[in-house]
């Protein structure tokens, strides 16, 4: 009995016909029922009945094909393990950041004519760093603050990540861009008090204010959303704002604006430091490289230092 014996038995059960069967595995149609009749003859009993109609499988052929099946489907799982060439795959975790996309756009047209298989997720902080620890993305990108840090900090230890420093960036309030404070230069948290916020994550609001600030301005009653569309659409219709870390100049998308947030009255830092996350004792390949080349001329371009 052979592997190719079984091939050819599997290929006249799924057609129900030799002359079909034959077409389906390019073998002469004598060849093929010479092969099932060796088969038959090596196995002591019929796996087919002929007739006029074409071939039945037999009471006995019904679960030698089922034990075929089953015997073909780790053949072929066998031969791809260790003949075919591994897939090649690239996968980026991110907060939302129009730099990241647009550096992932290019990387995209340079690598593709190397058969890999690309990923791109925008999701919150505690999931980007999920993402590299459990190795779905090579990368990821985030911001530390005075605010976010030690419950980042110790997220990125228990999960053996490391944060590498990229450049510093300041808070943002994001608008569209027919807001009534559009025109501003800079917005105070008093300016929004009349106008609803729009988050992608409550908790990441501990970035930007403190907990008394938060209380106080009541920035915790807020619309939360979990993807970037919704937060514009709600922006647009109902007035609303969300705030940014990230590069002015990058994040505007078209019709929405980043406007600089104000300084308020407490001891807290606003200045964010931007960076990408790997898992521990990774040495990136020439792609993951050329990801963070890309960010760093995006980010060159619009006044960082990197």
């Amino acid at each position: 009995m052979t592997i190719q014996q079984i091939k050819y038995v599997l290929g006249v059960a799924d057609c129900g016909s030799l002359n079909r069967a034959s077409e389906k595995l390019y073998i002469s149609q004598p060849s093929l029922t010479s092969a099932v009749h060796e088969l038959e003859y090596e196995i002591g009993f019929q796996i087919f009945s002929r007739s006029s109609r074409g071939v039945a499988v037999t009471e006995h052929g019904k679960q030698f094909i089922e034990d075929a099946r089953k015997l073909y489907k780790n053949y072929e799982t066998f031969v791809t393990k260790y003949t075919e060439k591994e897939k090649k795959n690239f996968g980026v975790s991110t907060l939302y950041y129009a730099f990241a996309r647009t550096a992932f756009v290019d990387l995209v047209k340079r690598f593709s004519p190397e058969g890999y298989d690309f990923a791109f997720r925008e999701m919150k902080a505690s999931e980007v760093i999920d993402d590299v620890a459990q190795g779905r993305s090579e990368l990821g990108i985030i911001y530390l603050s005075d605010g976010n840090r030690h419950d980042i900090q110790k997220l990125l230890d228990t999960n053996q990540v490391i944060f590498h420093h990229l450049t510093e960036c300041n808070a943002f309030v994001y608008l569209y861009k027919d807001h009534p404070l559009a025109e501003k230069s800079s917005i105070s948290l008093d300016e929004l008090s009349d106008f609803q916020f729009v988050t992608y994550d409550k908790t990441e609001l501990s970035a930007f204010f403190s907990k008394e600030v938060l209380e106080r301005r009541e920035l915790t009653q807020a619309i939360t959303v979990a993807d970037r569309s919704t937060v514009l659409s709600l922006l647009k219709s109902l007035n609303g704002y969300t705030f940014l870390s990230g590069i002015i100049g990058e994040e505007s998308d078209g019709d929405y604006i980043p406007i600089p947030l104000k300084n308020i009255e407490e001891d807290y830092t606003r200045t964010f430091e931007l960076g990408y996350i790997t898992k521990k004792d990774l040495h990136m390949n020439n792609i993951g490289l050329t990801y963070i080349d890309n960010i760093r001329r995006i980010l060159h371009i619009a006044g960082f230092t990197c």
